[in-house]
Formats: structure tokens, sequence, C-alpha cells
């Protein structure tokens, strides 16, 4: 009996960071913040801020490596994040 092939759209494909050094520094500028502040959220916020230019992926990733957000809960820490920053970003530029 011939084994099944693998599904190609079960195979995940890892997008790796446009800049790796930045995303190291990310990386640890979270685990500083999370050191000092105690705040998951926190340190989620200076990940978006250095990363901000990163796919989406990518973020979520340096969210459960820097921050210890759990895979389950990045996506929503980025959903929250990245709409404070864009809030945050849009009165900046009718001032």
């Amino acid at each position: 009996m011939a084994s099944p092939k693998p599904d190609p759209s079960a195979v995940k494909t890892v997008i790796e960071p446009t800049n790796p050094t930045r995303y190291r520094q990310a990386i640890a500028l979270g685990k500083a913040a999370l050191a000092s502040e105690n705040s998951k959220a926190a340190a989620a916020r200076v990940i978006y801020q250095e990363l901000v230019d990163e796919p989406r992926e990518v973020v979520l990733r340096a969210f459960i490596e820097g921050a210890n957000v759990t895979p389950k809960g990045s996506p929503t820490y980025f959903y929250n994040i990245s709409r404070k920053f864009k809030r945050l970003k849009n009165q900046a530029s009718k001032t």
C-alpha cells in the first residue's frame, strides 16, 4: 500500500525577517521591557515599534519569542497594537 502524499497546502513556509539583526534586537528589547515592566503588552508594543515594516507573521513570531505571548494570543496582541498605532498615526497627521 502506498503512503499518502502530503497535502502541499498543509506545509507552512516560514517567512524570514527582512532584517534579521533588527529582528533579534526587537526580541531583546521586548524581553527587557517584559522584565522591567512585567507586562506582555508593553513588551509587544516595543517589538511592534521595531518591526512595524515586517510581515505580520514575523511580528507574531517576535511576540512569541520576545514577549512570552502564546501562539494563540499573538494575533490578538497584533490586532490591538496595530490599531492603536494606526490611530496615533492618524491623529498625528491631522495636527
